[in-house]
C-alpha cells in the first residue's frame, strides 16, 4: 500500500430525522458550526434572582460535539487572567454531513477582553469548508478595525459598534456578570468572526433544572442561530455542562481533559475527517518523494519541554535556544548485526510481553506468526515477512482503534491496527518490538499523525507495517514510544500546535 492510498480517507455520513428541510438545516448548521465551540457560561447560584459573577471561570474546559450517536468534533476553551482583564482562547474542529450537505470548520481564536468582558483585540484563524481565513483586529474609538487575509488577499475594514462588544466565547457569560433575571431577556452585541460583522444576540434565563445524575443547572436560551432555539445548561460554578441545537440535533457536552485527550489521540491516528484539517502540519517546502527520502532535517515549534526528544532508529532530536526542536532523520538499508542470542533477554523482556492491546501470547496470534514465519530463522527475514504480510493482508480503513485479534479477523484497520497487529506477531515470533507514534509525511498534504513499530535486530530498526517499509522512510518522526493511554496522551498535547520548517532533504 502506498502512502497516497493510505491517506485517502472517506467522508463520514450522518442521518437526519425525516421532516427537516435540508436547505434550512444546512443554513442553520452553517451558523452553528463555527461558533459551537466558543461558548463560555454563567451563574453562581440557583436563587430566583441570579447574583452577579465577579469574574469568569478561570481555567480550561473540554467539550465533545455530537450528532445523534456519532461524535463529530471537539472544542477546547481556556480563560486566563491578565493585568487588566482576561485572555480567552478557543479552538475546535467539527465535521458534519447531513442529507448530502457537508459542513466542516476548524478554528483557533484568541481574544483579549476587559474586566467586564468587552472586547479589546483579537486574532482568529479559521478554515470553513476548506477555505482558510485569518482575522486580526482591535476596538478603537471609531469602531472595530479588522484586517482580513483570505485567498491570498489582504484588506482592512472598520465595523460599527455602539457600546460594548463581546467576543463569541463571552456571550453567555456576560448577562450573569451583570445580574440577570429569569424571564427577563438581555441583548448583547457580538463580533461575528465568520461573517466579519457585529451581530445582536438575545439571551434569556429559563430557570433551574436537574440534569441526569442529579446535577443542578440553570437553563437558558439564546438566538445565536437564526430560527433555532439554542439551549444551554450551566452548573453552579459558572461552567457550561451542555448545549443543544434544534432539540438535540447537535449536542455539545462537557468532558474531562483525559477523555478529550484520548479522543484527540485516537482520532488523529485514525486520520478521521473531523480532525484532519485541525491536525495537519503544513510545510514551507514540499517533500517531493518521501518514499525515496534518505535524509531529512526539519524544525518544529510548539513541542513542549515536558515531551522528551526520542533518539535512535535513524532519528536525532535537538532542542534549540529559541525553543524549537530540530530533527535529523537519516535512513540507510539495514543489515542484521546480531544473532538471536546476542542481546540480554531480561533487558528486552518488556518488548516481548503481552499487554492490554499487544496480544503476543494469544493462541491465534501465535499460530498466525508461526504460519507466516515458517522455518525461517534469520531475524531480519522474519521481520521482513511479518511486515509484508501485515501491509498486504490488512487493508487501510478509517476506523476506531481495535484489538489485534479484531484486525486479524476483519482484515482491515487504521495505522494503529496495523502497528498493534505487527507488534503482537513480532513479539510472538521472539522479536523484541515496540509500538511507536509520531508524524509521517503525506504527499501533497503535509505531516499527519501516524503509528508504526520498531523491532530490535542488534539495534532498533523502524518498521512501517501500514506502508510495508523496512526500514521506514525519512519522513517518519517519532514522538512517542508505547501504546498505553498515558503514552498516547502526549500526542494530544501537541495536536494543533506544531509548525514545521524543512531545512534539508536528500534522496
Amino acid at each position: 500500500m502506498s502512502p497516497e492510498e493510505a491517506f485517502s480517507v472517506p467522508h463520514i455520513s450522518y442521518r437526519c430525522t425525516q421532516g427537516y428541510n435540508p436547505m434550512s438545516l444546512y443554513r442553520q448548521l452553517s451558523l452553528f458550526i463555527i461558533t459551537l465551540f466558543l461558548v463560555v457560561s454563567p451563574l453562581l447560584s440557583f436563587a430566583a434572582s441570579i447574583p452577579r459573577l465577579s469574574a469568569p471561570p478561570i481555567g480550561e474546559r473540554w467539550y465533545s460535539v455530537n450528532m445523534g450517536d456519532e461524535r463529530v468534533g471537539f472544542s477546547h476553551l481556556k480563560i486566563t487572567e491578565t493585568a487588566d482583564g482576561y485572555e480567552i482562547f478557543s479552538e475546535g474542529s467539527v465535521k458534519m454531513l447531513v442529507m448530502g450537505f457537508s459542513r466542516e470548520a476548524v478554528a483557533r481564536e484568541t481574544y483579549l477582553v476587559n474586566k467586564d468582558l468587552s472586547l479589546k483585540s483579537f486574532s482568529v484563524e479559521q478554515t470553513i469548508d476548506g477555505s482558510p481565513m485569518k482575522l486580526k483586529g482591535e476596538v478603537t474609538g471609531k469602531g472595530v478595525k479588522v484586517v482580513i487575509e483570505s485567498a491570498g488577499n489582504k484588506k482592512e475594514k472598520t465595523l460599527k459598534a455602539k457600546g460594548k462588544l463581546l467576543p463569541p466565547p463571552a456571550v453567555n457569560l456576560y448577562p450573569f456578570m451583570q445580574g440577570a433575571m429569569p424571564g427577563k431577556p438581555c441583548r448583547v452585541q457580538m463580533l461575528d468572526v465568520e461573517g466579519v460583522k457585529v451581530k445582536e444576540v438575545k439571551i434569556q434565563v429559563i430557570g433551574e433544572e436537574i440534569l441526569p445524575g442529579g446535577v443542578k443547572a440553570i437553563h437558558f436560551q439564546n438566538d445565536l442561530y437564526t430560527f433555532v432555539d439554542n439551549d444551554v445548561w450551566l452548573d453552579a460554578a459558572g461552567n457550561t455542562i451542555k448545549e443543544s441545537v434544534r432539540d438535540g440535533l447537535v449536542v455539545t457536552q462537557a468532558e474531562d481533559a483525559q477523555s478529550a485527550g484520548r479522543f484527540i489521540a485516537e482520532a488523529v491516528l485514525a486520520k478521521k475527517d473531523l480532525i484532519l484539517d485541525f491536525s495537519l502540519i503544513k510545510v514551507d517546502t514540499p517533500i517531493k518523494n518521501p518514499g525515496e527520502l534518505k535524509k531529512l532535517e526539519i524544525s518544529f515549534s510548539g513541542i513542549p519541554t515536558a515531551i522528551p526528544l526520542l533518539q535512535g532508529a535513524g532519528q536525532k532530536g535537538d532542542r534549540l535556544a529559541d525553543g524549537s526542536v530540530r530533527f535529523t532523520l537519516e535512513i540507510a538499508p539495514y543489515k542484521a548485526k546480531a544473532s538471536p542470542a546476542a542481546y540480554d533477554k531480561t533487558a528486552f523482556a518488556p518488548y516481548l510481553e503481552s499487554s492490554a492491546r499487544i496480544l503476543a501470547d494469544n493462541p491465534e496470534i501465535i499460530s498466525k506468526a508461526t504460519e507466516i514465519v515458517g522455518a525461517e530463522k534469520d531475524q531480519l527475514k522474519i521481520v521482513e515477512k511479518l511486515t509484508n504480510w501485515v501491509a498486504t493482508t490488512v487493508k487501510g480503513a478509517v476506523t476506531d482503534s481495535q484489538s489485534p485479534l479484531e484486525t486479524l479477523k476483519k482484515g482491515s484497520g487504521n495505522c494503529q491496527s496495523h502497528a498493534r497487529l505487527y507488534t503482537s506477531l513480532a513479539r510472538a515470533a521472539g522479536i523484541p518490538t515496540r509500538f511507536v507514534s509520531g508524524l509521517v509525511y503525506a504527499p501533497g498534504q503535509g505531516f499527519l499523525y501516524h503509528s508504526w513499530a520498531e523491532s530490535y535486530l542488534g539495534e532498533w530498526v523502524a518498521v512501517d507495517p501500514t506502508f510495508g517499509q523496512l526500514p521506514v522512510d525519512a519522513g517518519h518522526i517519532k514522538l512517542v514510544e508505547g501504546d498505553s493511554p498515558e503514552d498516547m496522551s502526549l500526542l494530544a498535547g501537541v495536536v494543533g500546535k506544531l509548525k514545521a520548517r524543512v531545512i534539508e532533504q536528500k534522496y
